[in-house]
């Protein structure tokens, strides 16, 4: 069995039907004769007049049949009104459709079908005349003809009975919207006030005294706006349970309510006619944005004269509607005016007239902070806003408005206005178009004042390109690399020039193509430091070749976190051929002249000794004082080439060291030795605060002398008169550290990153004028490195500097930090 389908206008072709008023209504002669000759004319046992309702068709006149209704979903007639011709079954046990019908296979036994399709005035399809026989059969031309004259007679009956009820129906309606389209006439009227005149208007044509607009909140029933007489103890927000209202009737029933008589309804039982006693009430939900609002309901304490009309349940219907249309537009405006005044800039819609004119249908309130200007300035004619766009910028923004318009893309810009001030802002905008019937195109967008973030972003571009020309005109070799991937992302010219590899053969390298497997080490020692301390080097290493060959450079870079994205390492890639070369240079030069002149150096020396010493016997006093100056001057010189040895030695690896587990206390005494003679002559004191003087230490214990030498003398020359020297031993993160003190002039900041180069000596004359090579601290840093150790200082200029030596301890005789 097939179940017959709705028509396409169902809604309005039962509203039709409703209208005929013939719905549930007795049998009447003027059909019942039609069903009677029809039955007699086709010799059928069954024929009937049947309108289909909703769910059932309804006979408003049977022959031979007893029931007055059918289901919808097993009738023929359902199926039948969906056609405009004449609908026959001939035999139902051969049709699909109706073999397995219940009306088939049980009582009546249809075995033939015809109807005729009954129409209103309008030409819905209301139901059938139909015929129904229990044996196979079929109609010819006249019979087919006879039965649609008969059911155009059951028309003319059904149209004859509505016509009257229709014109009246008809008058009420217009009445009924005349009203209803004087609630819109004055469109700007507060919405409280358009709210009061549709309850008036709904007391009035219902003729009720109480008129209110709720609202619904999950089980909660609030009074908004109401009318009422004046002694009424109704008060806007009062709220009450839904379930103590009337309002839970209606939402029982999910549609509009219509109560003419409570005390006579079904409903005189509930809980809320005995708290409230209203007799008469009318009520429909007020839906929009596809939820519950509330509800417009009109009510009375006195029953009704007479009862509610389908027209007042209209009436009610399409006051709700309007209700719902006028409170979903407040609505929707009250959200846009908190959005708006939440978002920076202006809101708009913005309209290009077919005459080319132009003009702002809304702008929020935005417009007075980007313009200076009430959005009612705009409303007929938008040239102000063009008049404030730079002139710089107008032709732009003109042409990109056209483009927009003619394509109907989205209009982005950004460019520059004038401000109520004078100045010149940054402004963004951004906007959909919509081509509306009149060939008029709209906007919907915004604009926002993006100065700051625009005037940030030209900076940043010059930065930008300021970093792009340095990047690319640096000596330097400069290389950005992935952290993780390794993946060279660019490199610049310096560095291309330097390996031989072109820009795009750069780029493919990986780290390993260009660096020599033995700094594998040294390599991951970078990476550590990256990982803990964000940057690596300054190191030195050798870079091959895109030939093969390689080449030192001194190697160093930054770790450069990005938000979502891989960690970048920015290196610097210095070639140090050259200066290798220089110094290798200087080295040998340094070398042969400290020992060429080392040997006639001593002989004069040893020379003006023996003459100062009166070997050759007693010298006049000006010759005495002029041999002890050139005696003093020759023995300075000879220090400065013992030294020079020694730094030589020391960077070429060539100076032995003689590692051996020694007591450092006593190293350091030595040394308190040997620089007292000098602390005294310079009225010097040196104090020793030996807290461990039970640690030793792997070292040549010669070279450890001269690095706390070079400490001792330099505090001693550096301290006023009358000071103190501190020397002071402690443990420091495992190691053992040697300090010392003075309270002297201190170290210049802009001279301490020099402090351990080589000839490095502070610029002043004070500092110039105490002698020395300039070499003692450098000396020191290699010793201490090449023994595993360190140096260090920290210094405030004019309260004087520390300087220290960290070694590491034995790790037998090491002591319990605890201790310290």
């Amino acid at each position: 069995m097939i179940a017959p389908e709705s028509p396409l206008n169902e809604a309005v072709r039962l509203l039709a039907l409703k209208r005929t008023h013939l719905l549930d209504t007795s049998p009447e002669e003027r059909f019942d004769r039609f069903t009677r000759m029809a039955k007699l004319a086709f010799d059928v046992p069954i024929a009937l007049v049947s309108l289909v309702d909703e769910k059932r068709q309804w006979f408003k006149s049977c022959q031979g049949l007893e029931a007055r209704e059918t289901p919808r979903d097993i009738s023929f007639c359902g199926h039948a009104i969906l056609s405009d011709r004449l609908f026959i079954v001939e035999d139902t046990h051969e049709d699909s459709r109706f073999a397995d019908n219940p009306l088939v296979t049980g009582p009546p036994h249809i075995r033939f079908y015809a109807g005729a399709q009954l129409r209103s005035h309008e030409g819905y399809r209301l139901g059938t005349l139909c015929i129904i026989d229990t044996r196979p059969r079929s109609l010819d031309g006249d019979q087919r003809m006879l039965l649609e004259e008969l059911a155009r007679c059951v028309d003319e009956e059904i149209n004859d009975f509505e016509a009257s009820k229709s014109r009246q129906e008809q008058l009420e309606k217009t009445r009924i919207l005349s009203a209803l389209n004087n609630l819109t006439v004055d469109a700007s009227a507060p919405l409280e006030q358009k709210i009061d005149m549709a309850l008036d208007l709904g007391r009035q044509h219902l003729e009720l005294e109480t008129g209110i607009v709720s609202e619904i909140t999950t089980d909660v029933y609030t009074i908004r706006w109401f009318r009422a007489p004046d002694d009424s103890p109704l008060e806007a927000g009062l709220s009450l349970p839904v379930e103590q209202t009337y309002c839970a009737l209606m939402l029982a029933k999910g549609d509009h309510l219509a109560i003419s008589h409570m005390g006579d309804s079904r409903y005189r039982h509930q809980s809320c006619y005995a708290q409230m006693g209203l007799e008469s009430y009318i009520a429909a939900p007020i839906e929009f944005d596809g939820k519950l609002f509330g509800t417009l309901n009109f009510s009375s304490v006195s029953p009704r004269s007479k009862p509610f009309t389908d027209l007042d349940r209209l009436f009610i219907v399409w006051l709700a509607q309007w209700m719902a249309a006028l409170l979903q537009q407040h609505s929707h405006e009250d959200t846009l005016r908190k959005l708006s005044e939440n978002v920076p800039g202006m809101l708009y819609q913005y309209q290009v007239l077919q005459d080319g004119g132009s003009r702002f249908l809304y702008s929020s309130d935005g417009i007075r902070d980007i313009y200076g200007i009430p959005p009612e300035a705009v409303k007929e004619d938008a040239g102000i806003i063009f008049d404030a766009v730079h002139p710089d910028d107008l032709g732009y923004v003109n042409t990109s408005v056209d483009r927009s318009q003619e394509s109907l893309a989205v209009w982005e810009s950004e460019f520059r206005v004038r401000t109520p001030d004078g100045n010149w802002v940054w402004v963004e905008g951004r906007a959909t178009p919509e081509r509306r019937p009149d060939d008029s195109v709209i906007w919907h967008g915004f604009l926002a004042n993006v100065d700051e973030k625009k005037r940030s972003q030209l900076a940043l571009a010059e930065r930008e390109q300021l970093l792009r020309t340095l990047f690319e005109l640096s000596p330097i070799g400069i290389l950005l690399t992935g952290f993780k991937s390794g993946q060279n992302y660019d490199v610049n010219a310096a560095l291309l020039e330097h390996s031989g590899y072109s820009h795009a053969e750069f780029l493919a390298l990986n780290y390993w193509d260009a660096t020599p497997s033995e700094y594998a080490k040294q390599t991951q020692q970078a990476i550590a430091d990256l990982k803990e301390h964000g940057r690596f080097g300054p190191v030195e290493q050798e870079f091959i070749r895109k030939d093969g060959t390689r080449f030192p450079i001194l190697f160093q870079g930054v770790l450069v976190e990005r938000a979502g994205s891989e960690p970048l390492v920015w290196s610097l890639v210095e070639d140090i051929s050259e200066r290798r070369k220089v110094d290798r240079m200087k080295n040998e030069f340094i070398s042969t002249v400290s020992h060429e002149l080392r040997t006639p150096l001593t002989s004069i020396s040893g020379s003006l000794g023996l003459i100062a010493g009166g070997v050759f016997g007693h010298l006049p006093e000006k010759v005495k004082a002029m041999v002890a100056i050139a005696a003093r001057n020759s023995d300075q010189l000879k220090h400065l080439i013992d030294d020079l040895l020694d730094m030589e030695k020391l960077v070429s690896g060539k100076m032995e060291l003689r590692m051996h587990s020694e007591n450092i206390s006593a190293i350091i005494q030595d040394s308190l030795d040997r620089t007292s003679t000098y602390a005294v002559d310079r009225q010097i004191s040196l104090r020793f605060e030996n807290h461990h003087p039970w640690v030793k230490a792997a070292i040549d214990a010669r070279r450890l002398g001269q690095a706390l030498d070079n400490l001792l003398s330099n505090a001693i020359k550096f301290s006023p008169p009358e000071a103190e020297v501190v020397i002071l031993t402690h443990l420091h993160d495992g190691l053992f550290r040697i300090e010392v003190t003075d309270y002297g002039t201190g170290i210049p900041e802009a001279f301490r990153a020099r402090i351990f180069e080589k000839f490095a000596q502070a610029d002043s004359s004070d500092t110039r004028g105490r002698g020395g090579t300039g070499l003692g601290l450098a000396i020191t840093r290699e010793i201490m490195s090449q023994m595993g150790g360190g140096v260090g200082f920290k210094s405030t200029e004019g309260y004087g500097s520390t300087f220290w030596l960290d070694i590491k301890p034995d790790e037998s005789d090491k002591p319990d930090e605890s201790d310290e």
